[in-house]
């Protein structure tokens, strides 16, 4: 028989027809007197490690083996075969090994050695009985896995991260298949109030109100993650003990492509928090209403003021006047010291008058009321222009006709507030407004080739002016927008809609 010329396959089964006659305690007349060569053969043409221990030491030991440890073929023949292995490692190793040559284990067994340069390996091993030289042997077969250990403890250590992870977030996590649940994070406990093991292998259905609702959702999910990697929506929910909350959900696909209908989708109790909104938006909407009959009753009484001081203050001074212009005319031509005190007087009257006239317009210019927003824009622009010097360009393009009473008041009051705030912190020479109407909207803007606005003063909590402007155009649906312009300057621009002329309720 030429060993050197078999195949492995051939020398695998000699091997095993050998071994199974040492079972039957049958000499190893097969071996003859190259029994020893067998072992090597094998071991030379294996892909692991392979060595033979006899006596309590080795006898043969193949390059794998020499490779794992780091020692040389004539070093390891002089060792004890545990003496490489971890310290803590040798009694549970040889335990096992004792037990797997008694078939009461079969399965391999792992352990650490030592190499020759101090570093720790994993090594995989199977033992099992021979007869090497006519006596008994232990053929030792072995695998260094220390890089599977090392990738599995990697893939542990990532598999308790994302654990982790996932339980540091505050929303529900749900991973889905087909809409069962595959896993889930522990704050589905918080949200919902199922453990985790509960939700496992289960429908998703059970976290919605009913199945059409649940059908519903998932169909909306798989349709949209088709196009998109990650969709978000609100949907209300039910908990374990029947509760009922309203859930964000935000729900991604795993991978590129939604295959297998494999998604994550997490959820976010939001039912506080849309409540207190409401609340907070009932506030405000109650804030604003109050605003707006504050407004009202201020214009009304502004307007009651103006006219009562036209009506009964003008109509005095004016009869007054010609009480000293009849006076006048009958001191005799002798008197000049009482004439020039009568002129006095009358000239005193007339900048009264003036007064009169200049506050009632104040308090509610009558144009306003007489002949509409546009020509008392113009003459709000004049007024402007004459007391602070400054020259205000007007561009209307607008009539009156169907804009609503309370509206053209709050566009007006919306334009004074602007040119005041022109006067006090522009710094500026010249100015332009410009109103226009269409069938859409009302528009007025204004600007300035001042020092310009900063967005921190437009944003100030404390400009009381910029605030009142802002819900005098909210009141109507419309906006404000104030910028700066190049090269220097500021704009203000006021739009609002004019669909059903009436005001946001």
């Amino acid at each position: 028989m030429k060993l050197e010329r078999m195949s492995k396959k051939e020398l695998i089964a000699l091997l095993t027809t050998l071994r199974a006659r040492s079972d039957e305690q049958q000499p190893l007349k097969s071996l003859g007197e190259f029994g020893e060569d067998v072992y090597k053969i094998l071991a030379n043409s294996s892909q692991v490690g392979f060595y033979i221990i006899q006596d309590e030491r080795f006898k043969f030991i193949n390059s794998h083996f020499c490779d794992y440890t780091g020692y040389s073929e004539d070093e390891m023949l002089e060792m004890h075969p545990t003496s490489f292995i971890l310290p803590e490692d040798r009694h549970r190793t040889v335990k096992n090994a004792s037990m797997m040559l008694r078939e009461l284990r079969f399965s391999p067994y792992e352990f650490r050695i030592i190499t020759k340069d101090g570093r720790i390996k994993w090594i995989m091993e199977t033992v099992m009985p021979i007869k090497f030289n006519g006596r008994r042997a232990i053929l030792g077969n072995s695998m260094d896995i220390t890089e599977r250990k090392e990738a599995s403890r990697r893939l542990e250590e990532l598999e308790a991260l994302e654990s982790s992870i996932l339980d540091a977030i505050p929303q529900a996590v749900l991973g889905l298949h087909e809409r069962r649940i595959n896993f889930a994070n522990y704050a589905v406990k918080i949200i919902f109030g199922w453990h985790r093991e509960e939700l496992i292998g289960k429908s998703i259905r059970m976290i919605y109100r009913n199945e059409e609702e649940a059908d519903k959702i998932g169909d909306i999910f798989y349709s949209s993650l088709e196009r998109r990697r990650t969709y978000e929506t609100e949907y209300p929910c039910i908990c374990k003990d029947g509760r009922e909350i309203l859930c964000r959900m935000k729900a991604s696909r795993i991978g590129e492509k939604l295959r297998e209908k494999r998604i994550v989708v997490t959820y976010e109790d939001i039912t506080a928090e849309k409540k207190a909104q409401e609340e907070l938006e009932r506030s405000r909407q109650e804030l604003r209403n109050l605003s707006v009959h504050l407004q009202s009753v201020r214009e009304e009484e502004s307007t009651r003021v103006a006219r009562k001081i036209h009506d009964e203050l003008g109509q005095s001074l004016t009869a007054l006047q010609m009480d000293l212009s009849w006076l006048k005319n009958r001191i005799p031509a002798g008197h000049k010291d009482i004439r020039e005190k009568t002129r006095s007087m009358s000239g005193l009257v007339d900048e009264t008058i003036d007064s009169v006239h200049k506050l009632t317009m104040e308090l509610r210019p009558s144009m306003l009321d007489d002949l509409g927003l546009p020509a008392a824009i113009e003459w709000q622009a004049g007024d402007f222009q004459k007391r602070w010097g400054i020259l205000c360009q007007t561009n209307i393009r607008c009539s009156d006709d169907g804009i609503d009473k309370d509206l053209a008041t709050a566009v007006f009051r919306i334009f004074q507030e602007t040119l005041t705030n022109i006067a006090r912190h522009a710094k500026t020479t010249s100015c332009r407004v410009s109103l226009t109407k269409n069938e859409k909207e009302l528009s007025l803007e204004v600007t300035d080739k001042g020092i310009g606005i900063t967005q921190w003063q437009v944003d100030d909590p404390r400009s009381y002016g910029m605030i009142g402007m802002r819900e005098r155009a909210h009141l109507w649906g419309g906006t404000i927008h104030v910028r700066n312009v190049r090269p220097s300057g500021t704009t203000v621009k006021v739009v609002i809609p004019l669909g059903k002329g009436e005001k946001k309720q």
